[in-house]
């Protein structure tokens, strides 16, 4: 029993490990995007996919969909709307209330960006099988609940 709990607590290390090496693959990426030009972020691909329903919504739904704060939604939603990827709507029954729409522009580079993201995981996952592949959902979950328990 102690060889099986030593080799547990290896196994959890080495998941600590793989967690750390993927969240700096996330850090490298991010500081890639801020690099890239005319291309939309993970962030922004976030935004639009939830315009993507096709229906108005406020910047404080976009800003929880893409785990931002309010100044972070607000400067991000001005640059999708200078290069023409959305548009803010004014409520016709309270002036004070805008709402942000995505344009056909924003429908073309989601869909663009969201391909891109497909192709990547499946490339990257072929090899697994299904039960694999449901397995790393669970330990991804799993995972999520460690930090949300601290």
């Amino acid at each position: 029993m102690p060889h099986r709990e030593a080799q547990r607590a290896e196994t959890i290390e080495d998941l600590r490990r793989a967690l750390r090496e993927f969240l700096a693959a996330q850090r490298r990426l991010r500081g890639r995007e801020a690099q890239r030009q005319n291309a939309i972020s993970f962030s922004q691909h976030a935004v639009l996919r939830v315009l993507a329903d096709g229906a108005e919504h406020s910047a404080g739904e976009l800003a929880t969909a893409a785990n931002l704060t309010p100044a972070s939604i607000t400067k991000m939603l001005d640059g999708l709307s200078r290069t023409g990827l959305l548009e803010r709507v004014r409520d016709e029954s309270d002036r004070r209330r805008v709402g942000v729409r995505i344009t056909e522009a924003g429908r073309r580079e989601f869909a663009r960006k969201d391909a891109q993201i497909h192709t990547a995981w499946e490339d990257n996952l072929a090899g697994a099988d299904l039960e694999e592949l449901e397995g790393m959902a669970r330990a991804l979950r799993r995972i999520a609940g460690v930090y949300d328990g601290f």
